[in-house]
C-alpha cells in the first residue's frame, strides 16, 4: 500500500477537481490540517492532501490503535470472497493487492486449495507456505506481461490518493472477462451519518477518527461504480455489509460507545445503508 500524493489539480475560489469524476469539488469540513471536499456530481468525499502537513505513517503507532482490526479478520467477507472466486473460476489465479498481514490468502489457502495464490503490500506478513509473495508498491512495481482471473483489494483504495491510476492497474492485471473484488467503507451509511451528525453537536471523536488523515478517498456505492465504470470495467454486483463488531476500534471501557456502534451497524443492515461495501466487476472481453 502507498499513500504517496500526486498533484492535486487547483481550481479558482477553493474547488479542488473530484479525484473520481473530474468535477469542481467545494470544502465541506476542516479539523485540524485535513480538509475535506465533497463532489456535487458523484458525492465523493474526498482529502485535500496538499492541505496534509503530514501524510498518515502506517507504523507501530497506527498498528496500536487498530488493534481491534487485526485481531479480528472479517471471516465473513473472506467467505464472500471465497465464494465470489470458485464460482467464478475453480483453480482461478489471484492477485490480492494490499494484503497486509495476508488473512484473506492463508484463507483462502485453507478453503480452496486449487487456487494460485499472490499477496502484494509494501510489508506483507508473513511468509505463507503455497503463496506467492510480492513486497513491493503497487504503483511502481514491475510485474511485466503477468495477469490474472482474479484480482482482490480490501480495504485499502482509500488510503490511495490517486484512484483512478489504481483502478486502472487493476484493470491492467487481468484477464479479458477476469474479476476485480474491491472491498471499501461506505460513506453514505448510518455509521457516517451519525458520525456527522455527532460532530454538529460538538463531539468530534468518531467523525475524526473516520475521515482521519489515513483515509483520502471517502467512496458511497455510486462514486465506487463511477469510478470503476470509467476504467473500462463492467460491474456485475454490489454487496452491502459491516465488520465485525469486535473489530471496531474504540476504547474498550466505553460499553456505551459499543452499543451506539451496534445500533448504527443493525439500523444500516435494514435501510441498506451498512458500514462496508464490496463490489465485483468483470473487465470484458
Amino acid at each position: 500500500m502507498t499513500t504517496t500524493p500526486t498533484a492535486t489539480p487547483r481550481l479558482p475560489e477553493g474547488l479542488l477537481g473530484c479525484p473520481v469524476c473530474d468535477s469542481p469539488a467545494p470544502r465541506e469540513h476542516r479539523f485540524g490540517d485535513v480538509v475535506l471536499h465533497r463532489c456535487p456530481e458523484c458525492g465523493h468525499c474526498f482529502t485535500d492532501v496538499d492541505s496534509l502537513e503530514h501524510l498518515g505513517e502506517y507504523d507501530s503507532n497506527w498498528e496500536s490503535l487498530h488493534e481491534n482490526w487485526f485481531a479480528n479478520p472479517n471471516v465473513s467477507l473472506f467467505r464472500l470472497v471465497a465464494e465470489t472466486i470458485v464460482r467464478h473460476k475453480e483453480d482461478a489465479s489471484v492477485i490480492d493487492i494490499g494484503a497486509g498481514r495476508g488473512e484473506l490468502l492463508t484463507y483462502l489457502r485453507e478453503r480452496s486449495p486449487h487456487l494460485s495464490l499472490t499477496g502484494l503490500d509494501v510489508s506483507l506478513q508473513p511468509e505463507i507456505p503455497g503463496v506467492e509473495v510480492i513486497r513491493a508498491d503497487i504503483n511502481s512495481v514491475e510485474l511485466g506481461e503477468r495477469r490474472w482471473d482474479v484480482v482482490v483489494t480490501l480495504a485499502t483504495i482509500e488510503h490511495l490518493k490517486d484512484v483512478r491510476a489504481f483502478a486502472a492497474r487493476l484493470h491492467s492485471l487481468l484477464v479479458p472477462s477476469g474479476l476485480a473484488i474491491v472491498a471499501t467503507n461506505n460513506e453514505r451509511s448510518i455509521t457516517y451519518d451519525v458520525a456527522r451528525l455527532f460532530r454538529r453537536l460538538g463531539y468530534d471523536v468518531a467523525f475524526e477518527r473516520l475521515y482521519d488523515r489515513h483515509h483520502l478517498n471517502h467512496f458511497n456505492p455510486a462514486s465506487l461504480r463511477t469510478l470503476f465504470e470509467s476504467s473500462g470495467f463492467r460491474p456485475l454486483r454490489l454487496h452491502k455489509h459491516n465488520i465485525p463488531l469486535a473489530a471496531v476500534d474504540m476504547p474498550k471501557e466505553s460499553a456505551l460507545l459499543r452499543l451506539g456502534v451496534w445500533g448504527t451497524f443493525a439500523l444500516g443492515r435494514v435501510t441498506g445503508r451498512t458500514f462496508f461495501q464490496t463490489l465485483v466487476l468483470e473487465r470484458p472481453r
